[in-house]
């Protein structure tokens, strides 16, 4: 099987695909935050700024508020 799997990769031509293979076994170069948009970086930084003021909800009373909203009483 890994022998079939390594045949299809070196017969393909398809970057997308081989960069793909790349990240998924750890071989890539980049790190992903390299291509995160400013705005998105701006907001997360953000929103962990606020965290670490202690502003944020905890996970329990979000999934809490969640499921009063939208789950059928």
């Amino acid at each position: 099987m890994k022998y079939k799997i390594v045949e299809k990769i070196i017969q393909t031509n398809d970057d997308i695909l081989l960069n793909e293979i790349k990240s998924l076994v750890g071989l890539s170069e980049s790190d992903f935050w390299n291509e995160v948009p400013d705005e998105v970086k701006q907001a997360i930084n953000h929103a962990k700024g606020e965290l670490d003021r202690g502003e944020g909800l905890p996970h329990s009373i979000v999934m809490a508020e969640i499921k009063d909203r939208f789950l059928p009483k």
